[in-house]
């Protein structure tokens, strides 16, 4: 089925359009009420501007060695997406659940990814703080990478920074764990988007969300609580 969404940003004037196979004839006619727009893919900047950033860092981060870092495949800035509002996003490398039918695939393989500093990560976000609403972190797998994770998860919100992860365990696996480490995470995550990518399920999957198996769950810590 034929699908388009708009998202309109109250504060900008900026409209966002997603569609699905929507034909010529359509786009023709989104052009001439609301004018010429740009292609953004799934309202993200060129990855040829993503890539050489993320090249450029982590050649540094290698020079130095930091002690700090986590396996990064990519940063984007201004994505609507993502979570609420305008956002950046720190797209990590390496994931082990590798959904079938998964949109990024290349980001399954941690060696795909840069070895980078998270002192780097968040000086670029801060870079664009007056653009964006929060920060959102997704992968790959983000939860494949606990002790980096929470490193840069700590150092985000100790700035204020809204917080979006999107984990393809649910938040009962990441409990299961009784890791410290993982609960810390989750104690600072504003919304955690959580589930496996189903690909049968990815129609209407609702806001944010790539299959509607997904959910959303704020503070999931203390929604975990409150549910006891």
């Amino acid at each position: 089925m034929r699908e388009l969404v708009f998202i309109l940003e109250p504060d900008t004037g900026r409209v966002t359009v997603e569609s699905s196979q929507t034909d010529a004839q359509i786009a023709k006619e989104i052009n001439e009420y609301l004018g010429a727009g740009s292609v953004v893919n799934c309202a993200r900047p060129k990855l040829e501007i993503e890539n050489s950033f993320v090249e450029n860092i982590a050649k540094q981060s290698e020079t130095e060695s930091p002690e700090e870092a986590i396996y990064l495949y990519r940063i984007y800035h201004h994505s609507t997406v993502d979570g609420p509002g305008r956002r950046s996003v720190v797209q990590v490398a390496g994931c082990s659940i590798r959904c079938a039918g998964c949109y990024v695939p290349e980001t399954h393989e941690q060696s795909n990814g840069k070895l980078t500093s998270i002192e780097k990560i968040v000086d670029e976000i801060d870079k664009q703080s007056g653009e964006h609403n929060g920060v959102t972190v997704l992968g790959g797998e983000p939860f494949d990478q606990p002790e980096s994770l929470q490193i840069l998860v700590e150092k985000l919100k100790a700035k204020g920074y809204h917080l979006v992860i999107y984990s393809g365990y649910t938040v009962e696996n990441l409990l299961a764990r009784e890791s410290d480490c993982v609960n810390r995470i989750l104690a600072k995550t504003d919304l955690l988007i959580d589930g496996a990518f189903v690909r049968e399920l990815a129609k209407r999957a609702g806001e944010y969300r790539g299959s509607s198996n997904q959910r959303l769950i704020f503070h999931p810590i203390s929604r975990r609580k409150n549910e006891r």
